[in-house]
């Protein structure tokens, strides 16, 4: 793999991300507004950038530079935080996919043709937030080896029956089941899942495949494509 796949890991301050862009500290000094919303983005930019090791309220509070005691005001630990920047960030996702396929030109639209713009709707959305991939697909991992409270913290599996993106795709595949006979509703979700995943996780990598004007289109290409 190319080695800025580890760009978009932790401890890699100032990565690159798609489109050339910097990623820098995590949201900049505070000065006012939603303090609870700046906690929650600024904490997924530092744990994109430093890993959980190093996420802690008090070092995002002096990233954000507010007091120490500031997002106790919001959130009793730094695990409760973390949940928050999850059920955000699944909202996100899943409100993303969900306005790509209620748009008037979708309107009786096949089943197919909405699983496809699904699936370009879902790689778009991690190439253009990467630090959400990251936390939903790297996160978990580091959090369960490293043990100790953070272990504890629960990440709704995407499959989960209550993931908002899964329930979307879920009644997308049912009405396939004519498309691919002998597959049931899990063999199709799951072969979709695996390559938009797959495609997304390479884009974000090495977010330079395409060039840049070719993203749309090459993502396009290849979603639309049996390979």
């Amino acid at each position: 793999m190319d080695k800025r796949a580890g760009d978009f890991g932790p401890g890699k301050a100032g990565r690159t991300a798609p489109g050339g862009k910097k990623a820098g500290r995590a949201g900049g000094p505070y000065h006012h507004g939603n303090l609870r919303q700046a906690l929650v983005e600024g904490g997924l930019s530092l744990l994109a950038r430093e890993g959980p090791a190093a996420f802690s309220l008090r070092a995002l509070a002096q990233e954000l530079g507010v007091s120490h005691a500031a997002p106790y005001r919001h959130f009793a630990s730094r695990d409760e935080l973390l949940a928050a920047i999850v059920g955000e960030c699944r909202s996100r996702m899943a409100e993303e996919l969900k306005r790509s396929v209620t748009v008037p030109e979708l309107a009786g639209a096949s089943a197919l043709e909405r699983l496809y713009v699904l699936g370009e709707t879902f790689v778009r959305f991690y190439v253009a937030n990467p630090e959400i991939h990251y936390l939903f697909n790297i996160l978990p991992g580091e959090l369960a080896s490293r043990g100790g409270e953070l272990k504890d913290l629960v990440f709704p599996e995407p499959g989960g029956r209550q993931d908002p993106t899964f329930v979307l795709l879920r009644a997308t595949v049912a009405g396939l089941r004519d498309f691919y006979p002998g597959l049931s509703d899990r063999d199709i979700l799951l072969g979709c899942w695996a390559k938009v995943f797959g495609l997304a996780s390479i884009l974000v990598a090495q977010p330079d495949y395409f060039a840049p004007e070719d993203m749309a289109s090459g993502i396009r290409r290849v979603i639309r494509q049996a390979i």
